[in-house]
This record gives C-alpha cells, structure tokens and sequence, in this order.
C-alpha cells in the first residue's frame, strides 16, 4: 500500500496494515488505545486500555463494568477510540456505539488469563477509594487462599465491550511532519453503507 490513504476502500484494511507494521516496529503494547467517554455532567474522560480484538464488528477490550469507565460508557452506549503510531505517523480514530460482547467469549477470555490477573480483576472495586496498599494486597492474598487449588470465575463485573465503528478516521503525516498538509480519510456509516470522503487537515 501506498503513503496515499485514500488508497483504502474500507477502514478495516487501513487498521490491519497499519498494526501489522506496529507489531513490527514497537515491542511493548502496540494495541495500546485511548478510550473516551464523557460522565453524566458531560465531562470528558479519557484512559489507555488495550484492544484485544478487531473485525469488521468493531473493537475489543477488556474492563470492569462498575468502573468509572464502564459506567461512563454505558451511560449512553457511546464510546471513542484513538490508536496512534508514533512510528508510523498513524493514528486511527474510532466513533461508535458501545455493547458488551458475548458472555462466553468473555468467559473464555477471562479463563485464559493469568492467574494473578484474575485475582486482580475480581477484588478490584475499579475507580473507588482503597484505604491503603497494605489493604489492596490483604484482599488479593485472601481471594488467593481462598481459590487456593480451585478454578476462578469470572466475575460478573468484569468482561469485554466492543465499540462498534459509525465512524473511522485514518490520519497519515506527510513530509515527515514538515507540510502540516496531512492526508485524513474518513469512513462514515450511512444507511448502513460506508462513505469514504477526503477531510483537510
């Protein structure tokens, strides 16, 4: 493929290529994505979460339901993504409605997940006050030998949301950031058809 985006007949190509070549480049979380939501007073909140699935459905991750996060999202099932490769002088952003996926895909999920990870997500009251570290590491040593031997469940606060595109944005530097003339490719969801249009930058 080509510098030139428009290149692309749908986001879902773009996003591959582009994270194909990130797994290359970068060692550490190249799924690394900023998630967006706004509270019930309208105040923006934003946090880095990690995309564990792509398809033409939408976008996988993983968090507690109860979390600020999580009820944020689901105050109004709206949600934003934005994926950004230094690297490549790439960034995808993602605008579209937020579901839980299936519960089994989340149990399976869950299940394949290191222990002390799950420990972690099921005593963790996400977003809330903790008295003291001391407190937080007494929690997760009882929960462990408690479980001690025994398989761990997912907790019914914990699972995955997909973020269901209405609307991708593909941003590509050009001229190694030296034009600001920047190429910006969106895909908008329209009676259910995907609209390709050319924005300035």
């Amino acid at each position: 493929m080509s510098n030139d985006i428009s290149n692309y007949n749908n986001w879902l190509d773009a996003w591959n290529d582009f994270y194909e070549k990130e797994k290359e480049l970068v060692e550490l979380d190249p799924n690394a994505a900023l998630v967006s939501s706004v509270d019930a007073e309208g105040n923006p909140n934003a946090r880095v979460i990690l995309i564990k699935d792509v398809s033409n459905k939408g976008f996988v991750f993983y968090t507690n339901y109860q979390s600020q996060k999580g009820k944020e999202l689901f105050h109004n099932n709206k949600g934003h993504l934005t994926w950004y490769s230094r690297a490549q002088g790439v960034s995808i952003r993602i605008q579209g409605e937020v579901q839980k996926i299936d519960a089994s895909i989340s149990d399976n999920y869950f299940a394949s997940r290191d222990r002390n990870a799950q420990i972690s997500a099921s005593i963790s009251k996400q977003s809330e006050t903790v008295e003291s570290r001391e407190v937080l590491d007494a929690e997760f040593k009882k929960f462990a030998d408690d479980y001690e031997g025994k398989e761990i469940p997912r907790p019914d606060h914990w699972g995955g949301v997909i973020i269901q595109p209405e609307k991708v944005e593909v941003w590509k530097s050009r001229d190694d950031y030296k034009t600001r003339l920047h190429d910006r490719i969106v895909f908008t969801l329209s009676n259910d058809q995907w609209i390709k249009s050319r924005l300035y930058p």
